[in-house]
């Protein structure tokens, strides 16, 4: 009976070490701006900044242009409060979204997100080894769009929440044949914490995009506008979710 107190003592107190490294592990997630930050305002987009203020212009000017375009082509029929906050540091981008761990996880790729309707970006003036000042300053609007998916359906697949990103800000992989082996079906339905790692291993921003690219083909953008705010492959394309999936593999092959 003692050793069994011991041990439940002992798992108690391994559990109550874990929550706090958990919780010690969010802080910085708590809140994506601080009192330095400076701001541009729009009317579509607010972009607060650190201390790069030109590659914040010029991030702020794209998305401003582009934002309404963009609620337009996803059926969005009313303004969204979108707030952009641009990080200095790499690091500090990924914190916001995962904390102090994201420091030990050496993605390079990864310079943005959305935490809801608001975007995250490391700043353009500090791109890291894959990318350059234009193609972080781009990423801004496939956030975006992001972020309006989050208000269209907060169920959408990340396959299908980052194939309309892509499509929609003009991230053209080229030629798919570049890419290596098509994604699984399965591989199609990544979800939870790892997915955006196992997304980027099997090249899911090139072939999502490649994905609603033929959808927007075959069956027109309003059906793929439809789909997007439902989810539904049968009520948008009249075909289940894996006859979607065979047709586009097809279609590549063709």
């Amino acid at each position: 009976m003692r050793i069994f107190r011991i041990v439940v003592k002992a798992l108690i107190g391994l559990i109550t070490v874990l929550v706090l490294i958990m919780l010690i592990n969010f802080i910085p997630t708590i809140r994506l701006g601080h009192a330095k930050m400076s701001v541009f305002v729009g009317d579509w987009v607010n972009v607060y900044y650190e201390t790069d203020r030109e590659a914040a212009r010029d991030t702020f000017e794209l998305a401003e242009e582009r934002a309404e375009e963009l609620a337009e082509l996803l059926g969005l029929k009313e303004k969204q409060n979108i707030r952009i906050y641009i990080y200095d540091s790499q690091k500090t981008m990924q914190r916001k979204k995962y904390g102090f761990i994201a420091s030990f996880l050496k993605l390079d790729w990864y310079i943005g997100d959305n935490v809801g309707t608001d975007v995250i970006l490391t700043s353009p003036a500090n791109p890291g080894k894959q990318h350059t000042y234009d193609s972080v300053k781009d990423v801004v609007l496939h956030e975006i769009v992001h972020a309006y998916n989050h208000v269209l359906n907060k169920n959408m697949t990340y396959w299908v929440d980052n194939g309309l990103a892509g499509y929609l800000s003009g991230q053209n992989p080229g030629d798919i044949k570049n890419y290596g082996t098509v994604p699984t079906l399965e591989q199609t339905r990544v979800k939870g914490l790892t997915g955006p790692i196992k997304f980027a291993k099997f090249n899911g921003y090139a072939f999502s995009y490649n994905y609603i690219e033929y959808l927007n083909i075959t069956f027109s953008w309003d059906r793929v506008k439809e789909f997007a705010g439902t989810g539904d492959y049968e009520a948008a394309f009249g075909m289940n979710e894996e006859e979607i999936y065979n047709e586009w593999v097809r279609s590549m092959e063709d």
